[in-house]
């Protein structure tokens, strides 16, 4: 089979990632704190040999290579060759300050800057954006979907049902003193793992204390998404303006195959 013909599905497969996630981009667009997700893309230049196919009757179809792409090559006959082909090994999250809207809520809170908040899951730590806190019966501060929004150290934070001050460091206080002090951590982007509600994981010695850097949190505010619909929608037409092409080349690239067949039996 023509390797070209693996090359364009190998297109429209990258392709049709790629529009998966512009799709939850845009899907997300009014969700407090998200964060867009990019995908990259690399090539990946094939070089087989011999040794990895080493029998001609065998069909190489189910064989991947790095970054999950198929080799062409059913062949040995054609294990001389090198074919480039797209690759997309990951995506990114692009951690970029989202707009900071007013709820008038005191238990809604934004961070103005780096850094996460941090909850307690089943699953154990998970940092999320999302600042729009709740009180739950027994007095803590938790997060929309029931989280214990963990303390400085890593302790619950118990504020009962008293109006609450937030400060700009974090310190929560009521009429009588000081409560506790929210967690805010720093995370590079590269080792972001989305997990769903809106909650990112991270192994927990990426971490990086933010006492000392710029920003804080702003009280009665929240962050709004960062995806951008009018750059989605954009980018969503091109990508399937680019997946119908590599359709089309590989109906093209079919019907050669077939001709070339058919001459075959009559030669």
């Amino acid at each position: 089979m023509d390797s070209g013909l693996y090359a364009a599905v190998n297109g429209a497969l990258r392709t049709e990632m790629k529009l998966e996630v512009l799709t939850n981009n845009l899907a997300n667009v009014n969700t407090t704190g998200f964060k867009e997700e990019n995908i990259t893309f690399d090539s990946y230049m094939t070089s087989p040999g011999p040794e990895q196919f080493p029998l001609a009757g065998d069909s190489f179809m189910g064989l991947k290579g790095p970054g999950d792409i198929p080799f062409p090559f059913s062949n040995p006959a054609t294990n001389a060759l090198s074919v480039t082909y797209p690759a997309a090994p990951s995506t990114t999250t692009d951690t970029a300050q989202g707009g900071v809207v007013p709820t008038a809520n005191p238990l809604d809170v934004a961070i103005n800057g780096e850094g996460f908040f941090v909850v307690e899951t089943p699953e154990g730590r998970r940092y999320t954006r999302d600042g729009s806190f709740e009180v739950n019966k027994q007095g803590e501060l938790v997060n929309k979907d029931g989280y214990n929004v963990l303390g400085a150290g890593g302790a619950k934070l118990i504020i009962g049902s008293s109006a609450v001050n937030i400060g700009e460091d974090g310190t929560i206080s009521n009429a009588t003193g000081d409560l506790g002090k929210l967690e805010r951590v720093g995370l590079p982007a590269e080792v972001l793992k989305r997990v769903g509600q809106n909650l990112y994981s991270a192994p927990r010695e990426t971490e990086i204390p933010m006492d000392n850097v710029a920003g804080g949190v702003q009280q009665g505010f929240l962050e709004a998404s960062n995806s951008n619909a009018i750059r989605g929608m954009t980018q969503m037409i091109e990508a399937n303006r680019a997946f119908e092409s590599y359709m089309k080349m590989i109906q093209a690239l079919d019907g050669l195959d077939g001709q070339a067949n058919q001459i075959g039996r009559l030669s």
